[in-house]
């Protein structure tokens, strides 16, 4: 592996040995990185990673085809993973699908061996990262003419490393001279610009500056027919919105956490009557800050079976990241049958 390491042009590895020509697992890494071994055996490699977003654990898995090997397997990943108090993400060939859209040219339905990679996702509430690029990982035989394909190799990650890092993404690479393809996790992906439609946020009723922000906007001076000044009045209403938004609910979090600063800065110092009265008036604006930042999230969410009260931004956060990984265009697949993530392409 030292020739491999050079010729990939990282300093860092741990290496499990392969048996011959079956097994073995490898992570390489360049300096500069702050990493730390954390643990690894014949089915996995687990390092902990420190950066500028957070510390957090990289797990490289293979999981055993045999139903002799996969419970020991799999139990060393359960208790990994749930000793891990952060951010973790696990990556590679699991060996499971999740469900039948995964799989195509085989018996579906129902097995009778324990899917050890569904209970994971349900007992440690892990989300699966979806993907981009063809959607098996796995062939039998040669990929133009397999007669069964899965997807096998996947990257699921628990609900904190998700918030983390919320543009990262999976795509799915060409196979070659294997009957499975490589997956790459990115991060931190190039941004992709796309016009945003105007939305009314729900948040703004609850505050009280915006029918006046309405009202002055529509007041604006226009020409023109009867059907042109309603078009001048709504765009210039819109566009006045637009910057009030950014103005006021931009920095909702900014707000929050620098309310909650000087709350906390008024309960270390000394009681008085006038640090009760602050601090009254700081639980108050931040009760606000709350609301507006739950609606918020509540309206971009779409989940709309919760009721408005619950403060559960958290869940709100989530699911808007989950949606709009589903819905963004990472690649596209040409007439000629391959993949581009090019953005002019796109």
């Amino acid at each position: 592996m030292d020739s491999v390491k050079s010729s990939l042009y990282f300093e860092n590895k741990i290496v499990v040995e392969a048996k011959g020509s079956a097994g073995g697992l490898c992570i390489m890494w360049k300096n500069g990185l702050s990493i730390i071994g954390v643990e690894h055996n014949k089915n996995m490699i687990a390092i902990k990673i420190s950066n500028v977003v957070c510390d957090w654990l990289l797990v490289g898995f293979y999981g055993p085809p045999y139903h002799s090997k996969k419970k020991k397997a799999w139990e060393n990943l359960f208790a990994l993973l749930e000793s891990h108090q952060g951010p973790w993400v696990c990556l590679g060939d699991f060996n499971f699908v999740v469900n039948d859209n995964e799989t195509l040219g085989s018996r579906k339905g129902g097995s009778f061996t324990t899917n050890y990679l569904k209970e994971l996702m349900a007992e440690l509430g892990a989300i699966d990262l979806g993907f981009t690029g063809s959607k098996f990982t796995w062939a039998k035989g040669k990929w133009g003419n397999a007669p069964i394909k899965r997807r096998l190799d996947r990257g699921v990650a628990s609900i904190s490393w998700r918030l983390a890092f919320r543009k990262a993404s999976i795509a799915h690479l060409g196979a070659i001279k294997s009957n499975h393809t490589p997956i790459l996790l990115d991060t931190n992906p190039s941004e992709s610009f796309a016009h945003r439609p105007f939305r009314f946020e729900a948040a703004w009723l609850r505050d009280n500056r915006c029918p006046i922000v309405v009202e002055n906007s529509w007041k604006t001076k226009t020409t023109g027919s009867e059907f042109v000044k309603l078009y001048k009045k709504q765009a210039a209403t819109r566009d006045a919105l637009r910057k009030w938004n950014k103005e006021v609910f931009g920095q909702c979090q900014n707000k929050i956490n620098s309310l909650l600063q000087k709350i906390k800065h008024v309960q270390d110092s000394p009681p008085s009557q006038e640090n009760e009265a602050t601090e009254i008036l700081l639980q108050s604006e931040l009760s606000k800050w709350l609301i507006r930042s739950e609606a918020l999230w509540r309206q971009k969410s779409r989940e709309l079976w919760l009721k408005l009260g619950d403060k559960n931004s958290r869940f709100f956060h989530l699911s808007t990241i989950i949606r709009r990984r589903r819905n963004n265009i990472d690649a596209i697949k040409l007439e000629n049958g391959s993949w581009s993530s090019d953005l002019k392409e796109i």
